[in-house]
């Protein structure tokens, strides 16, 4: 714990010593200061980004808010945790929504204190190295998730043949990851069956698999193409988030690119993998009730952490005559739409046979439409920005009603 960088802020006087049992450090190896503007100003007066900033139980809600909000304009990497020393009284929520990594009561005991600061701390890490080096200084992968909270959106069709499309272009060895332990539907797509089980494939990782040995852990789906996942088993227990977090890692350091199918639902080990990732690609479709998820989707993983210029859009589907245009989303809440996938027969009929579109329909506009996604995050290009909100006569003042509950 000696490299990482701590302020605590605020007192009672054992509050830094109290920060530096909980980090198995010296009182000494943490910077304190009295109150939150001074921690401001010692933020100004560093370096290097503080990794995490810890304000005590005499630090007010308002306070720990606004100096939250402060620091994830500032330095975006500073985790912020907040300490009381009673039962939480409704705050959680509030203090999250203005960036607050986790809120910890004291009254629970030091081993809660630990685990919160550990967490914030590889948070910190997580953000610090996206699109940086890994920590031998070599170049490190690329992960991109695929995410929607609403099925049936073709979130497993994109991210294997997004996968596929990354292996083609690099000429090199590309992971994708199933996260769903029980049912995943990845290795379907090739008619294959995993050979191992993610809690084994993290077992054999955090034994200390080399880079060089993580194409032998999971199953060739292709050429170019090593999948991991789980057989199919509806009882199967769910990963750790601790799990999810060392596959991830050492898959970003074994493999250019790393494609993660997450499951449609906010589950521990989805939001560790949406954390370390570069992209995440949210897939909608033209209807109400996508858009509607869509929506609070990209709100919650950005309360969660998630910044949004990690974001992107996929509209799938996007010719469909359903009397509703990406326009129309793109007007009624705001954003610009990265990739539209074009309907097809050829999409259902190539899930059916086990033959992935990317390899039987090469040529296909829906093929094309993944190449150019593939294209632009190769390239490094930035999701398209938000765009000014305005109604739509079709989807908006119908979903800004919702938006106001």
């Amino acid at each position: 714990m000696q490299s990482s960088h701590v302020i605590a802020v605020g007192g009672p006087p054992n509050f830094r010593p109290q920060i530096a049992r909980a980090l198995r450090t010296d009182p000494e190896a943490i910077d304190w200061v009295q109150t939150v503007s001074a921690a401001e100003a010692a933020a100004e007066q560093s370096q290097t980004a503080y990794e995490l900033l810890v304000l005590s139980p005499l630090v007010d809600e308002a306070e720990a808010a606004a100096i939250a909000r402060s620091f994830a304009k500032r330095s975006p990497t500073t985790a912020v945790v907040v300490v009381r020393d009673r039962p939480l009284d409704g705050a959680m929520p509030r203090l999250v929504r203005a960036g607050v990594r986790d809120v910890v009561d004291l009254s629970s005991g030091l081993e809660e204190l630990e685990d919160a600061l550990g967490h914030a701390l590889a948070w910190s890490e997580s953000v610090r190295n996206v699109g940086g080096e890994n920590g031998n200084g070599h170049a490190r992968g690329r992960v991109v998730s695929v995410f929607s909270t609403k099925g049936g959106t073709g979130k497993t069709f994109l991210a294997t043949n997004l996968a596929a499309a990354f292996a083609e272009r690099t000429q090199a060895d590309v992971a994708v990851l199933d996260l769903d332990v029980d049912l995943g539907d990845v290795f379907a797509y090739f008619g294959k069956e995993p050979k191992r089980s993610l809690s084994e494939v993290a077992a054999e990782m955090a034994r200390g698999a080399q880079p060089d040995e993580m194409a032998e852990l999971g199953t060739r789906l292709a050429e170019n193409l090593i999948g991991f996942g789980s057989p199919l088993d509806p009882g199967a227990a769910a990963i750790t988030p601790e799990a999810t977090s060392e596959m991830v890692r050492s898959l970003r350091s074994a493999f250019a690119y790393t494609v993660v199918d997450a499951t449609c639902d906010y589950t521990d080990h989805v939001i560790q993998a949406l954390e370390l990732s570069d992209d995440v690609l949210f897939v909608t479709g033209l209807d109400v009730i996508s858009v509607r998820h869509l929506s609070l989707g990209m709100r919650t993983l950005a309360d969660l952490g998630v910044p949004r210029d990690r974001m992107r859009v996929v509209l799938n589907r996007a010719d469909s005559k359903v009397e509703l245009t990406a326009g129309d989303i793109e007007d009624a809440l705001g954003l610009k739409i990265d990739a539209q996938i074009p309907s097809s027969a050829i999409v259902p009929r190539s899930i059916n046979r086990s033959d992935l579109l990317w390899f039987s329909e090469r040529r296909s506009p829906v093929a094309k439409a993944i190449a150019d996604l593939a294209d632009r995050i190769r390239q490094g290009s930035e999701p398209s920005e938000a765009v000014p909100r305005r109604r739509s006569r079709r989807l908006g003042g119908r979903h800004e009603r919702g938006d106001r509950r």
